[in-house]
């Protein structure tokens, strides 16, 4: 599916969809770095997010400061040894987008977003000498994403696909690297 060709609410919600997935990966690395703030202010800013996509939102007036926090969330992977900070920096990234995307809706990221992900998933495939065709996490990956566009293109409300699109993003709280927390 050509994700240009989604609504802007669509787009939206496939990134946050995307964000979500993707936030075991940097609540792992801040585990690692012992900054348990960092991963509490980023699950705050993404229920903003959900808030937003479900019609919820009751003041937009924090969601421009949210970007100022964000940017002191995403981490530099040239200051971090481990290779687990380019994860972490694609999850906030991709929070970021979403914020943006609140606040100027002339801004569609999902395929930005998609790729990123997608370049993200064969430099692990590539470091572990894989072949994505092999891999579990690929398979996991476009499916996750088959279904979160099929429950988003569905002529449900927004507060109805948003109910069913969380816990479809969070998949039992792996991310599309294969991380969990609850290992």
């Amino acid at each position: 599916m050509d994700l240009n060709s989604l609504t802007h609410w669509q787009q939206l919600s496939f990134c946050a969809a995307i964000c979500e997935r993707s936030m075991p990966n940097f609540q792992l690395f801040c585990e690692l770095e012992e900054t348990p703030e960092q991963s509490k202010q980023s699950r705050k800013i993404l229920n903003k997010v959900w808030e937003y996509l479900r019609g919820q939102l009751s003041s937009m007036k924090n969601i421009e400061k949210q970007l100022e926090v964000l940017n002191e969330l995403v981490p530099d992977p040239t200051q971090y040894e481990s290779y687990g900070a380019y994860p972490a920096m694609d999850c906030m990234v991709t929070l970021q987008s979403c914020i943006q995307g609140i606040l100027d809706d002339s801004i569609n990221d999902a395929q930005a977003m998609q790729t990123m992900t997608h370049e993200r998933l064969l430099e692990v495939f590539e470091l572990q000498e894989q072949n994505k065709e092999d891999s579990p996490l690929w398979s996991r990956q476009m499916e996750f994403e088959q279904s979160a566009l099929a429950l988003i293109c569905a002529q449900n409300s927004h507060a109805q696909t948003i109910k069913e699109l969380i816990p479809l993003s969070h998949d039992l709280g792996v991310s599309q690297l294969g991380i969990s927390l609850d290992d």
